[in-house]
């Protein structure tokens, strides 16, 4: 027998065990000195993945309406869900008075629907509901794929490795569409590759295509174009390399991809023979974000940008990062150690082709290399069933150094912790007192240096199960404090909240209804304040004058004429910036208008952010006539302005 059809054969039996179907294979063995974990029968299994769905149940849904405050990407959804919900509109998205096609509309009817089960308006725990349980569904799938690759035991240490980690215990907790569509493109993956390796007259080989093709049309409809990438890419991938073209010759493909078109091809159509200029935005929001002609991220073409996803990579899969090479490292000998060959490829595939995806793309965020994140837990759950296995083989002298090395790793991590809260307090102006810090942060950290160092003393004591056990509860209780506590003070989203509570104070609706912002909008103004102002241009109109092409120097050129034309009008206008672009205009407005022989128009401050904030999250509001109250000075002073007005008074005297 060839070795191609001896995997091929291997690949086969693992998945016929992993399903309870057949026995273990009594030829499957291990090199010499090399000692298998202990297996777990089908009922085990069931009555864990019960276990494991009710602790992610559990950490994904508490609390949805404390802790940190949104975030734009938050501010984006749940702003745009608040408009829909109450114009009555599921078709055309809007944000802040202007129609909002950046995205597709999956996520804001997700949080309109949970809104409207709620019995409430859109709030953020409505908000982040879809994502509380985006993020039980991940962790079933790193469940079931993981138990595709190494079998029951395995999968047990995926799925809780993945609950108890960053990335559930912090994005069941945003409002952002991304781990919504890591979900979905995670469950479409995992079907298609199932159904792929399933014998051809399998009877599940086609409910597994409809999911997995129902599953990425979902994505589409979450957030346009991703899928196409993030699941096509490592399925095609897989094919090539395992040359699984035969599995490709199936009736069922045409219906899966039926499936795929239907949840978002309707939207499209209607949306574009509504609004033909669609097209623009689309293909600036995707194309010209990948290939790095959209302004906004033309920067991000510097070298060390290449090396920045594997910052989220190590992030996301905290407490269990240090394992990922590892897990990596046994997935490229999957015979030597006892996996399902096929899908362990099928997971660094996954993981690789993903990441060398957003990395070629020149717009890059964080949250962008979340559909890439599920393997990485499926390799972890390899590992991690080795290295707790209580009777593994193994150098104690090693683990002792290991154990010291924590033990002695972990007070100094919190001290740094504690420094480094300290310094962005001061900061930030000194928001917060001594005694509210130190009782916020001490309880989280007390919490994580007792379960990490009680794990390392378990698992030197060969108690590996206990080990792992604490290691994951330790993690999610001291998340759990630091969200109640510590979140609401460093992402309190403090300048942004007041400043919209100034706004609505001090102007009257009549006011807020004919005011423009001037750039892009800021969402957590919008969102707080529910301040719906569309910006001074709006956004498909300039398109349409640039003929579909954004440029970053015209754009200014043409929101500036409009700021001039509005400002030297008869009628009282508004306008809301960033400090930094208020101070632009007053700096450069003179000299452009100048050049053409006009004067400069009226401009008068009227609110402004409070000066104890960073002056990077400043914004103000201004006019052309003079607020009711009288002269309002800038604070704190821009150096520039002053600099400024004594280069120019010497000229002014003359």
């Amino acid at each position: 027998m060839t070795t191609s059809t001896t995997a091929v054969v291997r690949s086969d039996v693992f998945q016929e065990e992993s399903r309870g179907l057949v026995p273990a294979a009594p030829g499957r063995s291990e090199p010499a000195g090399r000692k298998t974990p202990a297996g777990m029968s089908n009922r085990a299994a069931r009555w864990w993945f019960l276990a494991l769905m009710a602790f992610a149940a559990v950490v994904s849904c508490q609390n949805l309406g404390g802790g940190a405050r949104f975030e734009p990407t938050d501010c984006w959804v749940a702003q745009t869900a608040r408009e829909m919900q109450e114009a009555g509109e599921w078709l055309m998205p809007r944000f802040s008075g202007e129609t909002r096609l950046q995205k597709s509309p999956g996520p804001y009817w997700a949080v309109m629907l949970a809104a409207r089960l709620r019995g409430t308006p859109v709030d953020e725990a409505a908000a982040r509901l879809p994502n509380a349980i985006a993020a039980v569904l991940l962790v079933a799938v790193v469940f079931w794929m993981t138990r595709m690759t190494a079998g029951n035991r395995a999968a047990v240490f995926g799925g809780f490795a993945c609950a108890s980690s960053v990335v559930v215990l912090y994005w069941s907790h945003r409002g952002a569409s991304d781990l919504g569509l890591a979900s979905l493109v995670a469950l479409s993956l995992a079907a298609l590759y199932a159904a792929v390796e399933e014998p051809a007259g399998s009877r599940r080989r086609g409910g597994l295509w409809c999911l997995g093709g129902l599953a990425a049309g979902l994505g589409m409809l979450y957030k346009l174009p991703m899928p196409l990438a993030c699941v096509g890419l490592p399925m095609l991938l897989h094919v090539v390399i395992h040359r699984r073209w035969r599995a490709l010759w199936t009736p069922w493909l045409a219906v899966a991809f039926g499936l795929f078109l239907l949840p978002w091809l309707p939207w499209v159509v209607a949306v574009v023979l509504r609004e033909p200029a669609a097209w623009f935005k689309w293909r600036v929001e995707f194309l010209d974000r990948f290939t790095g002609d959209l302004p906004n991220v033309a920067g991000q073409r510097a070298w060390f940008f290449h090396f920045m996803y594997l910052v989220p990579a190590a992030i996301y899969t905290l407490p269990y990062s240090l394992s990922v090479p590892a897990g990596l490292w046994r997935a490229l000998r999957p015979q030597r150690e006892g996996l399902n060959p096929s899908a362990a490829r099928f997971a660094v595939i996954w993981f690789v082709g993903l990441l060398a995806f957003f990395t070629a793309s020149a717009g890059k965020e964080f949250r962008y290399l979340l559909p890439a994140v599920p393997p990485l837990f499926v390799l972890l759950g390899v590992e991690l069933s080795r290295l707790f296995d209580p009777g593994r083989d193994r150098n104690e002298r090693l683990v002792r150094l290991a154990v010291r090395a924590i033990w002695l790793g972990l007070p100094v991590a919190m001290a740094g912790g504690a420094y480094g809260l300290w310094e962005w307090n001061r900061h930030n102006g000194g928001l917060f007192s001594a005694a509210e810090l130190w009782s916020a942060y001490l309880p989280a950290a007390a919490a994580l240096t007792v379960g990490f160092a009680l794990a390392a003393g378990l698992y030197r004591a060969r108690r590996a199960n206990a080990s792992f056990a604490v290691l994951a509860g330790g993690m999610t209780l001291g998340w759990l404090w630091i969200w109640a506590r510590l979140m609401p003070m460093v992402a309190g989203e403090a300048p942004f909240i007041e400043f919209a509570r100034l706004v609505r104070d001090r102007l009257s609706p009549e006011q807020v209804a004919t005011m423009r912002f001037i750039g892009s909008q800021d969402a957590r103004i919008v969102w707080y304040g529910d301040l719906r102002m569309p910006r001074i241009l709006d956004q498909l109109e300039l398109l349409e004058r640039q003929q579909g092409r954004r440029s970053l120097q015209n754009e200014e050129r043409l929101v500036g004429q409009e700021m001039v034309r509005r400002l030297g009008g008869n009628e009282p206008v508004l306008m809301m910036s960033a400090r930094s672009d208020y101070v632009r205009f007053l700096l450069e407005a003179p000299r452009v208008l100048a050049q053409t022989g006009q004067d400069m128009p009226p401009v008068h401050l009227w609110l402004q952010t409070p000066a104890r904030h960073p002056k990077k999250s400043h914004f103000v509001v201004f006019g052309n006539r003079p607020p009711a109250s009288g002269p309002v000075a800038l604070e704190p002073p821009s150096q520039l302005l002053l600099e400024n007005d004594r280069s120019t008074r010497p000229h002014a005297a003359e």
